[in-house]
Parts: C-alpha cells; structure tokens; sequence
C-alpha cells in the first residue's frame, strides 16, 4: 500500500467511524452545536481540531508503537493492572452499541422502504458479519466504499441547501429545543447518546464541544488501536488522522449551517436531514434514507468489530466464531428495545473517552513532549 493509498484508507476508516446515524441524522449537531446559534460555529471548528488532533497522536502511537489491537493500547497506556477491566466494560459498552445499530436500521428500513424491522436488522447483522470475517481490512474495504457516498450526499445535499437560502439563518441566535418523545419506538436508537447532556449540562458550546468529542473518541480510539496493518509510514499515520478528523469537521459545519437554516422547520423533528434533504425533493429525501442506513453500518462494524477484537484479546478464541456467535445473539436483542439501558450506559462512553483523551494527551506530552 502506498503512502497515498494509507492516507485515504487511514482517514477513511476514522470518517466511517464516527458518522455513525446521530451524525448523518442530524441530531448530533443539532443538540450539540445548533442550540447555540451562530455560536455553534466555534465549536465545530473546535472539534475539528480535537478530532485532527486525536486521529494524528493515536495513529501515530500505534505505528511507532507497532500496537495491533486495543488490547496493546490499553496496555501502553493503564498498565496491564487495568488491562481486563477496562476491556469488559468496553467489550459491553461497544455491544449495547452494535445492537443498538442493528435495531437502528431495522427502523430506517421499515419507515423508508416498508420492510418489517425485524428483516432489516437481519440483513444488517448478516453483512456486519461478512466483514467481520475479513478483520480490519475487511473494515478498511467497506468504509473505502460506503464513506465517499457518505462525503458526497451530505456535501451535495448541505451546500445546495445552503445555496439556495442563501445561507440566511432562521436560527441566528439560541432557541430552545423541542425535547425528542423517547418513548416513540421509531425513533433513531442512536440518539440516545444524548441523554449525556441531562447528565452533564454546562450550558456552553465549548463545553460541548469537549463533551461530543469524548463521547466519540471511544469507538474512534478502538478502530485505530488496530489499524496498524494498513499504515505505510509515520507521515501516513498523522496525515491519515488529520486529513479524517478535517472532513468530520467539514461534514459537521455543513449540516450545522443547513441545520441553522432551516432550524424552524427541524424543531422536534427526530431526522432533522432528512427535512433538510426533503426540501430539494422527495428523490433526495429517499436518498439521504440510504444515507442513513450506510452510517449505521460503518458505526455498527467498527463497533462490532471492536466489541469482538476485545473478547478474542481476553478468550483467544477464533474471531470468526466469536463474530458469528455476537451477530446471532445481537439479532434477537435488537428487536427488544434498549431504551432505559441504552440512556443508562451511553453517557459512559464520554467519562470514558475524556479518560481515554487525556491518557493519550498526557502521556506523550510528558513523556514525548510531543510527537514521536
């Protein structure tokens, strides 16, 4: 693989990885940054940053490191003291999140196309599976396919919106938020990860800023910790990870300004991109539907993939049986409903990942001073 080649599969696997369908959905930003306004400008462009910053130092610790799993990273940075308990509350917190994946797209597929949520969550557990087998260059090919269509839809769609209104913001300044009915089963399962704000609520665009890119470092971090098969070089790591967490930024702002824009069309809407996809056309609305079902699958198998890396760390069972022995258990759980389970454990994946951020940032800032 060349060093181009390694940036864009690099940058590709971190893109797919945290787009997951809160980000595609729209509510990510919408709860995150569009409740500040114009004000949630600033923090976006703080995460893209964080986002740059994280993807750089951690792809760089694993090729200088010649780390292969999250098992070795974990190591590198807690001890192997920690080693087995931080693995299983992340083996479980990363499960809950997969099948929450697989309910999510049986509930895209069942509201867009009519079919019963319980043969789309099949479908999705039996592709999920397929790359599973393959490992992390299985993960690498399917985000080299499904990211660039991800790019270009949420590009095309948020810059023509924008166009068209001429970027005049119907949200300029704040306004409340209309809170999502929870108890609606339709709902998006990812979009529980907001209750976080409930937990900790500043009140500050920065603050959330801080508190979306915790959240998501996690599963970021898990993919990463094994990519290192696919880094060419150092150059190729850090360039990797920067050029990723800049197009997450991009992606953000764009739905961030479309969101803005049409703020009071999208209040107390659950798939406020969907309402922004609409307004071009109804081809464009069953379009971003496709959208959504690829950004559940990219979340899913970067976090199926890390929830089953982890058991085979811990078992040394074969991971091919391991991947089909989580996919079938996931299928029956996924049609259950995960709601108080799922507001319960998903704001650990931000005290977890402000853990994670800072162990990385820490440690090789004192014992570094910097990059390698």
């Amino acid at each position: 693989m060349t060093r181009k080649q390694s940036i864009f599969t690099l940058a590709g696997v971190y893109v797919g990885t945290v787009i997951g369908a809160g980000f595609a959905s729209g509510q990510e930003v919408l709860q995150f940054f569009g409740k500040y306004g114009y004000k949630g400008i600033p923090g976006i462009i703080v995460i893209t940053i964080l986002f740059s910053l994280l993807g750089a130092l951690v792809l760089n610790t694993v090729y200088m490191k010649k780390i292969r799993g999250f098992g070795e990273f974990t190591t590198l940075y807690f001890g192997k003291a920690f080693f087995v308990v931080i693995n299983i509350v992340l083996i479980f917190l990363l499960f809950i999140s997969y099948v929450v994946m697989l309910s999510g797209s049986g509930a895209v597929i069942y509201e867009n196309f009519q079919i019963p949520c319980v043969y789309g969550i099949f479908i999705m557990a039996v592709i999920t599976f397929y790359v599973f087998v393959f490992g992390i260059k299985g993960i690498a090919k399917a985000n080299n396919i499904a990211v660039p269509f991800l790019i270009l839809a949420i590009l095309w769609i948020g810059i023509n919106v924008i166009c068209k209104n001429k970027a005049l913001f119907s949200n300029f300044y704040t306004y409340p938020l209309q809170s999502m009915d929870l108890g609606d089963p339709t709902n998006i399962p990812e979009m529980f990860k907001f209750s976080m704000i409930s937990f900790i609520n500043k009140n500050n665009w920065l603050w959330s800023a801080l508190l979306y890119i915790s959240f998501n470092s996690i599963g970021a971090i898990v993919v990463m910790s094994s990519l290192q098969p696919l880094i060419a070089d150092r150059k190729a790591a850090i360039l990797g990870g920067i050029l990723g967490g800049a197009v997450l930024g991009i992606l953000a702002m764009v739905i961030l300004i479309s969101l803005l824009i049409l703020y009071t069309n999208i209040i107390g809407i659950e798939v406020p991109m969907i309402v922004v996809a609409g307004s071009l056309g109804m081809v464009w609305k069953q379009i971003y539907g496709v959208v959504l079902l690829l950004a559940m699958f990219t979340t899913a198998i970067a976090n199926g993939y890390g929830c089953i890396s982890g058991i085979a760390n811990l078992t040394k069972i074969d991971i091919k049986i391991i991947s089909a022995i989580v996919c079938t258990i996931s299928i029956p759980l996924a049609t259950l409903g995960f709601k108080k389970l799922v507001v319960f454990f998903y704001p650990l994946f931000g005290y977890i990942g402000m853990l994670f951020i800072c162990a990385v940032v820490f440690k090789n800032r004192i014992k570094h001073r910097g990059f390698y």
